[in-house]
């Protein structure tokens, strides 16, 4: 069934398969809203400042768990 299916469809050349996907991508590319200037702005700076957030307390476990290390072997 599957065979009958490649079968029926007909191939197409390359350069039509590329001209295909770039109209697809064009028509997609139509229904996109992009962010005002302040909507980017907003969402750049709640990611920074999550980041710096995510960041410290990386920061904060990792010193930590370096003390917890070396206080168990004695090496400080």
């Amino acid at each position: 069934m599957a065979k009958q299916i490649v079968a029926t469809e007909a191939k197409k050349t390359v350069p039509a398969r590329i001209k295909e996907f770039y109209q697809d991508v064009m028509t997609e590319m139509t229904k996109v809203t992009w962010p005002s200037v302040e909507e980017l702005k907003t969402s750049t700076s709640v990611v920074l400042m999550l980041l710096a957030v995510v960041a410290a307390i990386v920061y904060a476990y990792d010193f930590v768990f370096q003390i917890l290390v070396f206080g168990l072997f004695k090496l400080v």
